[in-house]
């Protein structure tokens, strides 16, 4: 979504060049869908500015180094908890302090709820005049021939397999670092005869194959993820790595909401599905599953997995 928004806001600042340091398994497919506005740099640059999800303890040393940052998640971190802590309060106030000096850049309270995307590009001061009806309207105005970009010629693995099959049915990327993964029970329960798609260092995947489920594996290059749902009748996606990249890609395609606010990680642009989340303590904060074995209300799964409507919504969406 980030590297969308700089697309965006590149369409409408053509005396603003952006060029962008990408990890390496993602460069071919950015160069292939925003190469022609933006010029995706190897990893060896030094950049002007460093993305960052750090408190500002440890941002420090980076900051005495010369470093300078954008901070686009601090703020909704705070915004989503529930009950506010005194490190907050203080995080606020360095935070702003930071900012105001130019060390770390930070968007605007008034837009926390707003695209994820817009948060991380609008914390730069030199494009804060882009309003969100400006960039809405370029994401509008991109998406189909961004989504054309991505029906062509997408570089993928050459290790993927795709079943002849997939045509005729339903393909699910389960797949999240926190509570939004689908559970095994629910999966085997909702959509049994569905593919579920893992990448191939994914552990879980044999949890799946064990209770008879189909496994389809992808790999390195993040076009195959997207290779398999043009292949596919429909397909399912967690809001995880997978749905960033689909919400661009496909209009066939339905994203499941569990945590964060479907106003800030759905593109305004996409057209698809959207199963938003139907428990009272949404939205909650990102817990590593394995790092923090119960969430922030004390559960090891979301409630969203055991609530009649949320399930019939998505096994509804793919009829």
């Amino acid at each position: 979504m980030r590297l969308l928004s700089f697309y965006a806001v590149q369409g409408l600042k053509d005396d603003l060049k952006f060029e962008i340091v990408v990890p390496a398994f993602l460069r071919k497919l950015a160069e292939h869908t925003f190469g022609d506005r933006l010029t995706i740099a190897h990893d060896d640059l030094k950049s002007d500015y460093y993305f960052t999800n750090l408190g500002m303890k440890d941002l420090l040393k980076g900051i005495l180094s010369g470093k300078k940052y954008i901070s686009p998640y601090q703020r909704a971190v705070i915004h989503d908890r529930k009950k506010k802590r005194i490190k907050d309060y203080v995080n606020i106030l360095a935070f702003n302090v930071a900012d105001w000096l130019g060390l770390v850049q930070v968007p605007k309270w008034r837009w926390i709820e707003k695209y994820q995307g817009y948060l991380d590009v609008i914390g730069l001061k030199r494009i804060r005049n882009i309003s969100y009806e400006e960039f809405q309207n370029q994401l509008h105005t991109d998406y189909p021939k961004i989504s054309a970009k991505l029906k062509t010629d997408v570089p993928i693995s050459s290790e993927l397999l795709i079943p002849e099959d997939l045509k005729e049915n339903v393909l699910v990327y389960p797949t999240g670092t926190s509570r939004q993964f689908i559970p095994v029970w629910w999966a085997k329960k909702h959509l049994p005869d569905a593919y579920f798609a893992f990448f191939i260092n994914d552990s879980d995947a044999e949890t799946f194959k064990e209770m008879g489920l189909k496994i389809i594996h992808f790999f390195k290059e993040p076009g195959d993820i997207i290779a398999l749902s043009h292949s596919a009748k429909w397909t399912i996606s967690t809001d995880s790595f997978p749905s960033h990249l689909l919400q661009s890609a496909t209009n066939k395609c339905a994203i499941t909401i569990t945590e964060v606010l479907k106003s800030r990680v759905i593109s305004p642009a996409f057209e698809g599905k959207i199963v938003d989340s139907q428990v009272n303590c949404h939205p909650c904060l990102h817990l590593e599953r394995k790092a923090h074995p119960v969430c922030a209300a004390g559960y090891k799964e979301c409630l969203n997995w055991k609530n009649q409507i949320y399930s019939a919504n998505i096994t509804k969406s793919a009829n």
